[in-house]
């Protein structure tokens, strides 16, 4: 199947999801302290829950370009979003070129999935903390838990809500990356702050958290950490 063919099936699990949300049970936290406009950071297995919530807002984000990117690209414009293509290896440069663009012609804020798209888990990749520096605009970290989902068996244990769930979207404090340290501290105290609002909406809504702490990931290999 071609990039159009995996774009459709996209646009197909949009409107899946779409029909999933008029039977979750959204609460929010955090929206009240939400700047003008900001970089949402979230780990990609955490994107169903925050990005269907953001359905129709005007956000931007970054699908891939790949049949995997096609397909991401076809559901978030499904769901009122627009995806810029590239990635780190693919057109990364004119992604985050147009992302900046859309934003500073009005799009309200943008999304990354800050450990994606395949990985290492959990470790912060550079493209927020390009954008956010580019833009200057805060990076706030977002997450969502479910008390009936399905744990995917993949590389980010993917949590995907059930029809009639409760789902839980937590917005975390705005971060200013130009006061976070050097690109690699400033990375590390975003995966921190993602991981403990993770960690904490799991033990409330699931009552337990469901991936291990962050002092047992392995470490980052020297090709990750560009």
């Amino acid at each position: 199947m071609g990039e159009r063919g995996w774009y459709l099936v996209g646009r197909l699990v949009a409107m899946v999801f779409r029909l999933f949300a008029l039977t979750w049970r959204f609460e929010a936290r955090g929206e009240d302290r939400l700047p003008p406009s900001y970089v949402l950071a979230l780990w990609h297995g955490r994107i169903i829950g925050s990005t269907v919530y953001n359905r129709d807002s005007r956000c931007v984000t970054m699908a891939s370009q790949s049949k995997d990117g096609a397909l991401g690209a076809g559901a978030v414009d499904g769901l009122g979003l627009h995806a810029t293509r590239g990635s780190p290896s693919r057109g990364g440069r004119e992604a985050f070129v147009a992302m900046e663009r859309e934003l500073k012609a009005g799009a309200p804020f943008a999304a990354l999935t800050v450990d994606g798209p395949k990985g290492p888990w959990r470790r912060v990749k550079p493209g927020a903390l390009l954008l956010a520096r580019r833009t200057k605009l805060p990076v706030v970290p977002i997450t969502f838990s479910a008390d009936r989902f399905k744990l995917l068996r993949s590389w980010d244990m993917g949590m995907i809500p059930k029809p009639f769930a409760r789902v839980v979207v937590a917005y975390g404090a705005p971060m200013d990356v130009s006061t976070l340290g050097s690109p690699a501290e400033a990375a590390e105290a975003i995966g921190v702050a993602l991981d403990e609002l993770t960690m904490q909406l799991d033990r409330e809504v699931v009552g337990c958290e469901l991936w291990p702490p962050r002092a047992s990931l392995p470490p980052l290999a020297p090709a990750d950490r560009e």
